[in-house]
């Protein structure tokens, strides 16, 4: 013990405490949900939980990698206290969200207490749902009007107070829910859990992710960790655990993995992000560019496998009603007609095809606003197709050409998070409170690229913030904003994948007239 105290002594520092001090506070919380849920009265699981943010503290201060502490040792005051504030206001709210996961009528507790939507919506409820309707084998998961039917009551898991979410993913992805449900029945006990789970996983991800980059540049992202979960985008993926967040975990997870020629790991993850969202299939083009056959058959055969699985457990049904139902009103962007006529659920959308629907809210007619919409996505996923094609083609150059280190590994994270940005507004409805923090997450990987000075710094922070807070709730402006907000989104996925794929111009050789020759 002696050592180990002596490890931390020479280890504390405002940076080492400052990283240390945000994952046990983030942690920490967690570890008292967990035991509530497992029968411990709050009373004591909260000392239980303190002691162990103490003993977290004391085991990672010497843990943290010294390029972390280094980075934060060379920031400004003021820069230092923001990052510090940032991590406390994180720590407090996922530590209120705990109350709120363990009981849902303690809605104070939430993110936006007077916010109904976000007070009663949650997307495990329509993932357990589901579940429940492919064991019976009988209903169309794909008809939304199901969820909201009080005959279905009966079956469906109770999950009142809040409101009960439809399902709209693959049937493979159906595999996790029906995984949960052998564990229990009881949908908020499966919440807690869900919530704990997801939150660890998440931060675990985002830390490998910038350990994995390494050198100053993950030294600059993992210090920026604390910057990434201050973001709404990122909260509100917590709160409502929508698989989104741990879909960019999954992906980011397989990318690594295929750089480190684990092709099975990363098969599987990738395999499962795809089945559960689709738009990770970006990286499958990445993939085949780079010519990464194993990693794409490997990918591949975890696919067949997980259809296999859920082929098995769920029987012929789900399938057949996801290829003649859902599949083709989801393209149409049918199958959420109910958005198209509510201006809560249109201005939230944050794909170009809610832009028609968006622009007849302030006036502008169309006469057929679903043409109009389907042909700007089309056009919008030829061009996030081009650009999967066009960087995956110039990493590959750089990669066979011997480039290496941190910065390159950056430059892949990068590509990366914004490919996947980009195609995850390819869904006819895509949500701001979560499908933007991929966003988030690329401006944060992007800081160490970022040039220095007021005129770079100043549109870079104010672009993070328009994409990282909601709006003023009056249509008018909330339209005018969301619009900026997405094309925020979009000219800076586009932009920065573009910028950091560029090879760097190697130095143009000095004229003979200057060179050693004319020197002796």
């Amino acid at each position: 013990m002696s050592a180990r105290s002596a490890a931390f002594r020479s280890s504390l520092s405002a940076g080492s405490a400052l990283m240390a001090g945000f994952i046990s506070g983030l942690l920490a919380p967690l570890l008292v949900v967990l035991l509530v849920l497992v029968g411990v009265p709050f009373g004591a699981a909260l000392p239980v939980g303190l002691a162990a943010l103490a003993l977290l503290f004391f085991v990672l201060v010497p843990r943290v990698p010294a390029p972390w502490v280094e980075y934060l040792r060379g920031k400004s005051r003021t820069a230092f206290v923001l990052l510090t504030l940032a991590s406390v206001l994180v720590v407090v709210a996922m530590a209120r969200l705990g109350v709120f996961m363990l009981d849902p009528n303690l809605k104070q507790y939430s993110l936006t207490p007077k916010v109904e939507f976000m007070v009663k919506h949650t997307c495990l409820s329509g993932y357990m749902s589901a579940a429940v309707m492919a064991e019976q084998g009988k209903e169309n998961l794909f008809d939304l009007s199901l969820y909201k039917s009080h005959e279905m009551d009966a079956v469906l898991p109770h999950v009142e107070p809040l409101e009960r979410d439809y399902y709209a993913y693959p049937p493979q992805f159906l595999l996790l829910p029906k995984l949960m449900l052998t564990m229990s029945r009881d949908f908020f006990a499966l919440r807690a859990g869900w919530y704990v789970l997801y939150a660890a996983a998440a931060l675990v991800a985002m830390l490998l992710v910038a350990s994995w980059v390494g050198g100053r540049e993950g030294a600059v992202l993992g210090a920026l960790t604390p910057v990434v979960w201050i973001s709404l985008p990122t909260l509100v993926n917590v709160q409502l655990g929508n698989i989104h967040l741990l879909v960019y975990g999954l992906c980011l997870g397989a990318m690594i993995s295929f750089q480190k020629r684990r092709h099975a790991l990363g098969g599987a993850m990738l395999a499962f992000a795809i089945l559960a969202k689709i738009f990770p299939g970006v990286l499958g083009i990445y993939l085949l560019v780079q010519r990464k056959w194993k990693a794409a058959l490997w990918t591949t055969g975890f696919g067949v496998l997980y259809t296999v699985g859920a082929f098995l457990v769920f029987g012929e049904k789900p399938f057949v009603d996801y290829l003649t139902s859902a599949v083709p009103r989801i393209s149409s962007g049918e199958l959420f007609d109910f958005v198209w006529n509510f201006t809560p659920a249109i201005l939230v959308n944050y794909s170009p095809f809610g832009v028609p629907f968006k622009l007849q809210l302030v006036g502008v007619e169309f006469s057929d606003p679903l043409a109009v919409a389907r042909a700007i996505i089309a056009v919008y996923s030829l061009l996030v197709v081009a650009l999967a094609v066009a960087v995956a083609h110039r990493l590959y150059k750089r990669e066979t050409g011997g480039e290496e280190g941190s910065r390159f590994r950056l430059t892949q994270l990068v590509v990366w998070l914004a490919l996947l940005s980009l195609s995850s507004f390819r869904s006819p409805f895509a949500p701001w409170t979560y499908c933007a923090v991929g966003g988030v997450w690329l401006f944060a990987a992007y800081v160490p690229f970022l040039r220095s000075g007021a005129k770079h710094l100043v549109p870079f922070v104010l672009g993070w913030v328009v994409i990282s807070l909601y709006g003023p709730p009056i249509v008018g402006p909330m339209v005018a904003f969301t619009l900026v907000a997405q094309t925020v989104l979009y000219v800076t996925g586009f932009w920065i994948a573009v910028k950091v794929s560029t090879p760097a111009r190697a130095p143009e050789p000095l004229p003979a007239s200057v060179g050693p020759a004319a020197l002796g």
